[in-house]
């Protein structure tokens, strides 16, 4: 989880566009960190979504430091998962471990199991199934490019981007979900990694 000082010092100020981006940074690992507690991947994903809106309702809060943001959202999301857990009446094998051994003030090194190596070998080789222009598209796409920037990128008109664009996410997700299983990490991982960068930038 990358949250610069430029992006905490803009979300203290209450600027929108800090909320979209701390949302872009935050989602996925927070969800990874809720999936290996309660191994549910739609749970996992509304647990994150509900703590960071949380947060970014709450237009009085600020923070010192980063860490202490990162702090909260883990603390937050632990406390879902754990009332999901108690409300499931579900073991929870990770629980004493979290509110026993791991200090709240350190980030949880949640993304050792998910290599990003391992995320970007399954991403290139779905890409590689994809017609070429299709691929260029999506490789634009992740590059942050607008889709007017890469209808001139690769002369080909804004409609056919998003032609192209649609066919490429939905094949890439048909690849994942078919072959995810083979590089050890959990679909909903991938797709997450995907879909934050073609969906929320």
């Amino acid at each position: 989880m990358r949250i610069t000082n430029d992006l905490l010092a803009r979300f203290n100020n209450n600027d929108p566009t800090a909320h979209e981006e701390l949302f872009k940074t935050t989602f996925a690992d927070l969800t990874v960190f809720v999936y290996r507690m309660i191994n549910d991947e739609d749970e996992s994903e509304d647990i994150a979504i509900s703590a960071i809106r949380k947060l970014l309702s709450n237009k009085d809060l600020t923070f010192k430091a980063v860490e202490q943001l990162k702090a909260y959202l883990y603390i937050s999301v632990r406390n879902g998962a754990l009332n999901y857990l108690r409300s499931a009446q579900k073991e929870d094998p990770f629980r004493k471990l979290l509110q026993d051994q791991m200090p709240v003030s350190e980030e949880p090194v949640v993304n050792k199991k998910y290599e990003m190596d391992h995320m970007r070998k399954l991403i290139e080789a779905g890409l590689g199934k994809l017609e070429k222009q299709c691929a260029a598209v999506i490789r634009l796409t992740m590059l942050n490019k607008q889709p007017d920037e890469i209808a001139k990128t690769l002369n080909i008109s804004p409609n056919q981007v998003y032609t192209q664009k649609s066919k490429g996410i939905a094949r890439l997700r048909t690849f994942i979900e078919e072959n995810g299983s083979k590089y050890g990490i959990p679909v909903v991982i991938i797709l997450l990694a995907i879909l934050c960068k073609l969906y929320f930038r």
